[in-house]
């Protein structure tokens, strides 16, 4: 009888042990959660901040300037402006400062020194929400949920309808392969969409921003990890995505800079060159106590 009181014991015991080790793994879990919580933004949005409901598009840079710690300068002195519906060429080597200026855009950061204006008014004086709604944005690894792939279009507008998600698909190219899975849209795409392509998760990103259907549109090296076959797909999706939007592009490839109407080139964090449609600001090219002389080639 004990024996067999002691094999009925063992169970709970052995169940008891292993609720305790997932019970301190969930806590650390949530302390490394609470702690991120509790982190202070980075960018503050400002206590009169205004309303955004559609932005026009128009961008301005005004001598801005900007640097991760002061040591390391980053960006100096950028100075031009875009009009409503131009697409933006952003080029030069990697740690130029390609990301950096998308990154001020959105504001993910504020600038060191400057301004940088949207329709005439500073990014500061708008609600933070607001205005990161007025971007599209698609990255050179776009960013998928371990979840469904409607439910990865839908990310962008979760209130969308089945046929707007089908609709966005089919803009972006992707409604023939998701139609060619078994489960279709309800497909699973694994984690970080380890189940697809590189080509069909960038599709799906795609499709993501054409849902939005925000004014400004960021791709930041949207076919650099593609075939060529996918690439000549991608980038007839991004030409109708770009139709009547603001676009600025980052890209090392060339052939896909002619799709843009204007380009900026940038080296060491100055504007070396701007050609196309884009106005250099008045500061671009002056001197200033302090600072060398910028050397900017300007075309029309």
């Amino acid at each position: 009888m004990v024996l067999a009181y002691l094999a009925q014991l063992y169970g709970p015991i052995k169940s008891l042990s292993q609720n305790v080790a997932r019970l301190q793994s969930s806590l650390a879990g949530a302390q490394r959660a609470f702690e991120l919580l509790d982190e202070c933004p980075d960018v503050v949005e400002h206590p009169q901040a205004r309303p955004l409901r559609r932005a026009r598009g128009a961008l301005e840079f005004q001598d801005v300037s900007f640097s991760y710690d002061a040591k390391h300068p980053l960006l100096q002195h950028l100075s031009f402006s875009i009009d409503t519906g131009t697409r933006l060429g952003i080029a030069g080597h990697t740690g130029a400062g390609k990301t950096t200026l998308i990154n001020l855009v959105t504001r993910f950061y504020d600038p060191s020194a400057g301004r940088i204006l949207l329709d005439g008014v500073d990014l500061r004086d708008y609600k933070l929400a607001d205005l990161r709604r007025q971007f599209a944005i698609v990255l050179q690894e776009p960013v998928l949920f371990s979840s469904t792939i409607a439910e990865n279009i839908a990310y962008a507008r979760p209130e969308a309808s089945d046929g707007d998600i089908i609709a966005a698909a089919r803009a972006a190219y992707a409604h023939e392969f998701i139609t060619e899975f078994p489960d279709g849209y309800n497909t699973l795409v694994g984690e970080r969409g380890m189940r697809l392509s590189g080509g069909e998760r960038q599709r799906i990103s795609l499709a993501r921003a054409f849902l939005k259907n925000a004014p400004i549109l960021i791709l930041d090296e949207p076919t650099s990890s593609v075939d060529t076959e996918t690439e000549s797909m991608i980038i007839d999706a991004m030409t109708d995505l770009m139709a009547g939007r603001t676009t600025l592009m980052i890209t090392h490839r060339l052939s896909t800079l002619e799709n843009c109407d204007a380009r900026l080139d940038i080296q060491h964090g100055r504007i070396i060159c701007l050609t196309g449609h884009i106005k250099p600001a008045p500061l671009t090219g002056r001197h200033y106590p302090g600072r060398e002389l910028d050397t900017v080639v300007y075309k029309q």
